[in-house]
């Protein structure tokens, strides 16, 4: 297996660069308006010697080949991972059986031409009566490739089996099912059958809505090697385009609410595969579009998704307020809005009802705070004893995030809504505990003396008894671990240390390879209790790294001295990010007579500011 050492080795990032972006040659290094935010002087660098690239302009931001493809094309790490290991010649191994994905996706699309073709068919006249009923299309039906299960439960094998489909292997699939008596027959009949797709349109799977009284009235494939539903947007293969031209994603719960929107010309919206979002479907989101909105149904049950989508979102879309102003690591936040539709209706009903303009709606849509307030109020019972403080510790989170001037406007509201004083909710809401204790003092030079004393000395010895060079079968065996590694390192086998991570403010930018960035961005948003369920989904590169950063213990540490460690260690790390960018902007000058611009001097000035606060301890946002 390759890693991405490896094949950048292959590569030329200028080159790579040059194709989406007109660089012009400035000392040793290479510059740009930057492709990422509008500008009229040159802000974006790409330095050939470490072959990176930043923007030192509004965006501020930075990495290798990979984030660059994977920034400019919208597309995640694997595939990004996938093109430039085609690019350079470089076989990759993914951890799974490639030929066995292959063949279920040719499974899969086999089964979906059949279910297209029987929902022309005579019997597929139930279905088509229920499409004509929805005000469905037959030109959007066939763009979603909506089809119809046969009632015979040997429709479909026997469809297979004349295609030469290996029966083991449709049942792999979900497509067909096998008794404890080796019987197989068709899992899905007499059933409308929508084709999910992941985000290449490849079909991976298929939804199913009964056209009866049968119940569940809608099932899906279970879980293979080419379908999480978890990981699965319905419709993102449509929308991804829309969503990145319009800025904007609409994320809505079912499958007819996708269908409708795209027949009324609305193609940025797509379905959370459920009743909620996770954090793997806003993984995919996240890049694509600066806003979204949550439009699922507004019921009872639809209330109680939308709660649980928006607290997935929150570790992911929150706009983090900063407690250390570093361009490096600054980023544009992510506008997430919640959206009730007239009268409880559904996406699908709402524009099939002519009752409203949906653009219009959208434009309505309430930031989340303005929907969460009356929702928690209601749900908490205010009057009750001790309502009103649930109320503000469920906010609490949110709030946090919040610049002050944003809290204190809030803080504002809730004190109305709660017939209190904005003393007695800020009161509140330093009382609400964050969810595990810091144990973490300010005393800069008892910290640093400890740190730099025998904790990280054992620490490193040991690594370097240890770990120095890891065992050749590692892809990662060419280089010694770095301050970088023992970072994550640390961070990845001490799940205690989230909340001091989070309120810390580390972020994937503050590491070097790529992997790294993926590997710690995943961490940070899966819910620690299903960390099997987290080490079961990592595959290929990630799953390596992983198992390298993991197969040691590290030395005896009480939570307070691994929360020192973790302080030590960040601050190093952003200290040799900060002076790599000031080595860019430096070495951009060489051979250039005139004199430094205000605006480099000013960067330059702003890293070496940077660089002397790293000397003091990170403090914990409030």
């Amino acid at each position: 297996m390759a890693d991405t050492d490896e094949i950048k080795s292959r590569l030329d990032i200028v080159e790579i660069v040059s194709e989406r972006v007109q660089l012009q040659k400035a000392g040793r290094n290479y510059k740009a308006n930057c492709p990422f935010h509008n500008e009229k002087t040159p802000s974006f660098i790409v330095d050939p010697s470490r072959q990176s690239w930043r923007c030192f302009g509004q965006c501020s931001e930075g990495g290798d080949v990979f984030n660059f493809l994977m920034k400019v094309d919208q597309i995640e790490f694997g595939e990004a991972l996938g093109l430039l290991a085609q690019r350079a010649g470089v076989d990759i191994d993914s951890g799974r059986d490639t030929g066995n994905t292959n063949l279920q996706f040719e499974i899969n699309n086999i089964a979906s031409n059949f279910y297209q073709e029987a929902l022309v068919s005579p019997e597929g006249s139930v279905a088509r009566a229920y499409l004509d009923k929805r005000g469905v299309s037959s030109e959007i039906g066939d763009k979603f490739g909506l089809g119809y299960s046969p009632r015979g439960r040997d429709s479909l094998k026997t469809h297979l089996s004349f295609h030469g489909v290996d029966l083991g292997k449709a049942v792999e699939c979900g497509l067909l099912t096998e008794s404890e008596d080796g019987v197989t027959r068709d899992f899905f009949w007499g059933r409308l059958m929508f084709p999910i797709h992941d985000r290449q349109g490849r079909v991976v799977g298929f939804g199913a809505r009964a056209l009866d009284d049968a119940m569940p009235k809608y099932i899906n494939t279970a879980a293979t090697s080419v379908f999480d539903k978890r990981r699965t947007l319905y419709g993102f293969h449509l929308s991804r385009e829309a969503i990145r031209s319009s800025n904007e994603g609409v994320i809505v719960e079912g499958y007819m609410d996708v269908i409708a929107a795209h027949q009324f010309g609305y193609k940025n919206v797509v379905a959370s595969m459920g009743t909620a979002l996770t954090p793997e479907q806003v993984q995919q989101l996240r890049n694509i579009a600066s806003s979204y909105v949550l439009a699922l149904d507004q019921d009872s049950a639809g209330k109680e998704a939308t709660l649980r989508s928006l607290e997935t979102s929150w570790k992911i879309f929150e706009d983090r307020a900063r407690t250390r102003n570093r361009d490096m690591f600054a980023y544009n936040p992510i506008k997430l809005k919640v959206l009730s539709l007239p009268e409880g209706k559904d996406p699908d009903e709402f524009m099939r009802s002519g009752e409203g303009d949906w653009s219009k709606v959208l434009e309505s849509a309430l930031p989340v705070m303005d929907y969460l307030i009356p929702v928690l109020v209601e749900k908490f019972d205010i009057q009750s004893l001790g309502g009103k403080e649930r109320v503000v510790g469920a906010l609490a989170p949110l709030l946090r995030t919040m610049s002050p001037f944003d809290r204190d406007d809030y803080v504002a509201v809730l004190a109305k809504v709660l017939d209190a004083s904005p003393e007695t909710v800020r009161i509140a809401l330093q009382k609400t505990p964050f969810r595990t204790p810091r144990g973490h003092k300010d005393s800069n030079d008892s910290i640093d003396s400890r740190i730099e004393g025998s904790l990280v000395n054992t620490y490193e010895s040991e690594d370097k008894a240890r770990n120095g060079i890891v065992e050749s079968k590692s892809i990662f065996s060419k280089r010694p671990l770095g301050v970088d590694d023992h970072l994550l390192r640390l961070i990845v086998s001490r799940p205690d240390l989230r909340t001091t991570v989070s309120d810390m403010n580390i972020e994937a930018d503050f590491f070097d390879r790529t992997e790294d960035k993926e590997l710690y961005s995943l961490w940070m948003s899966v819910d620690l209790k299903e960390k099997e369920e987290f080490e079961a989904k990592l595959d290929g590169i990630l799953k390596v790294r992983y198992q390298q950063l993991t197969k040691n213990s590290l030395p005896p540490m009480t939570l307070a001295e691994a929360q020192m460690d973790l302080d030590y260690r960040a601050r190093r790390v952003i200290r040799n990010q900060l002076k790599l960018q000031a080595h860019s902007i430096v070495t951009a000058r060489d051979g250039v007579e005139t004199p430094p611009s205000d605006k480099d001097n000013e960067t330059l000035n702003s890293i070496n500011k940077q660089i002397m606060e790293t000397e003091n301890p990170l403090r914990y946002s409030k």
